[in-house]
């Protein structure tokens, strides 16, 4: 039998005991997710992963992790358990489905930048939740089979990327090709050198953006942990902060992250020093990620690309 994408979701569903209405997809990026009620009056999101975006480990590494977190008290989505046990369950040869319990609050922003909440409360609460987030996570022991990407020097700059190589393809120009290049290996030695002096890698939420950030009358909770992986710490908060970096405000929202996350976890000069630097990583990034998840002639490729020679023209100006 033939399914559609609402089709796979109320199979899903099955293995989760069922549902009371039928599944409402309220997101389609990386994963389809769907807002459900489950039979006994719960409500979950339901998550569709990609196909061949992450494989069954990974996804499982993820779980452990937010389940992990939730048993420390920190504000995560819990993973709800299938009625066979399990995390996770196969619904097609396709499709991967996991659930995970549902988080109240609104976003405190959107893709559109426009649409961000700026607070200077919001802005240092979240700051304090991000250095919560690498505190639990230094001091947990992890499984043997644990899996989860780099997002460190490699992960961001090396020969194979998560996102693509943002320095190469057709919709570049020769000229854009070099910039990339030139920034590229500049941030790439300054990142070695960070490591020679003694930074970290940790894992991070790595996609700390306006909608994985929720608050609400208990304060802030992370979601969508589907990039997590291995990174710099101070990445998590570069991330956090790049969906206003054309906001005549950026830099008040930078500083009150940072001291936030200080006052739970202890920041180096290095660290404040490098910020701007993994917040254009972040940006080059991005300009690779858009290019295979749109068609050839969006405008998105290039509003994503402007974003990312800005900010590589300005790291080598200074």
């Amino acid at each position: 039998m033939d399914y559609s994408l609402q089709g796979y979701a109320e199979k899903a569903c099955i293995f989760w005991g069922g549902y009371i209405e039928q599944p409402k997809l309220i997101k389609h990026r990386e994963n389809a997710v769907f807002d459900v009620t489950l039979r006994g009056n719960v409500r979950v999101a339901l998550r569709l992963h990609r196909p061949g975006y992450k494989k069954q480990e990974e996804i499982e590494s993820e779980l452990w992790w937010t389940n992990a977190l939730a048993e420390q008290g920190f504000p995560v989505p819990v993973p709800v358990q299938n009625v066979d046990g399990n995390y996770l369950s196969e619904i097609s040869p396709e499709f991967i489905a996991t659930v995970i319990k549902w988080v109240n609050g609104k976003p405190i922003g959107t893709a559109d930048a426009n649409q961000f909440k700026i607070s200077k409360q919001i802005d240092f609460e979240l700051g304090k939740v991000i250095g919560n987030l690498h505190n639990i996570t230094e001091d947990l022991s992890f499984p043997d089979w644990f899996s989860r990407p780099s997002w460190g020097i490699e992960g961001l700059l090396g020969e194979y990327p998560n996102w693509g190589k943002f320095w190469e393809g057709e919709h570049l120009r020769s000229q854009e090709k070099e910039i990339f290049t030139i920034a590229r290996d500049r941030a790439y030695s300054l990142l070695k050198q960070y490591e020679k002096e003694g930074a970290k890698t940790l894992l991070i939420h790595a996609d700390v953006i306006g909608e994985n950030v929720f608050q609400n009358d208990s304060g802030i909770s992370l979601i969508d942990f589907d990039d997590c992986g291995y990174g710099f710490p101070i990445y998590d908060l570069a991330t956090a902060t790049i969906q206003s970096l054309e906001d005549i405000n950026y830099q008040r929202r930078c500083n009150l992250i940072l001291e936030g996350y200080d006052k739970v976890r202890s920041l180096k000069q290095i660290d404040t020093d490098l910020f701007p630097i993994f917040a254009m990583l972040r940006v080059l990034a991005t300009s690779a990620w858009i290019v295979p998840r749109v068609s050839t002639n969006d405008p998105k490729i290039q509003i994503y690309k402007d974003r990312a020679i800005t900010q590589a023209v300005e790291f080598l100006e200074k």
